[in-house]
């Protein structure tokens, strides 16, 4: 599986913006990708005005798209999505129909973009988002580097 969302640990910052609000409301992600033999899971935390745990699991389907089965807090979504180039887009869904949403992907500099919509009975909000891979501190007591420092 070739995604642009990479394993690893990523970071992200961003705003939401409910319906009806001229001024969107900062959030911030934590997370870590995992490739696994079958797909990706997804594990982290949205935080901010919004703060929720996330649980994703992705899964290539026998047709060519993806199965998505996220976990948003308590709310359970089913989805399905075209992954293999760019812009990488989800629809997702909740069994009853209280809940729908959409993602994007796509590269950006620095990292990747994200936007979609979530709607529930309350009504609509949406989101923008930058996510950028953290970078994973190597450390040892025989480790010498040979990089100059910024200073």
């Amino acid at each position: 599986m070739q995604l642009i969302l990479r394993k690893g640990l990523w970071s992200g910052r961003g705003s939401v913006l409910t319906e009806g609000a001229s001024l969107g409301q900062s959030i911030t992600l934590d997370g870590e990708v995992v490739d696994e033999l079958d797909g990706l899971t997804i594990t982290g935390a949205i935080s901010g005005s919004y703060s929720v745990p996330i649980s994703v699991r992705v899964a290539p389907n026998e047709v060519g798209t993806y199965i998505i089965d996220a976990r948003l807090g308590k709310v359970a979504l089913d989805g399905i999505a075209k992954l293999e180039s760019e812009p990488n887009h989800a629809l997702l869904w909740h069994e009853a129909g209280i809940y729908s949403a959409s993602v994007s992907l796509f590269s950006i500099g620095g990292g990747l973009g994200c936007r979609g919509f979530f709607r529930d009975a309350k009504g609509a909000l949406t989101w923008e988002m930058q996510l950028q891979p953290k970078q994973q501190a190597v450390g040892g007591a025989n480790v010498v580097s040979l990089a100059r420092r910024r200073r």
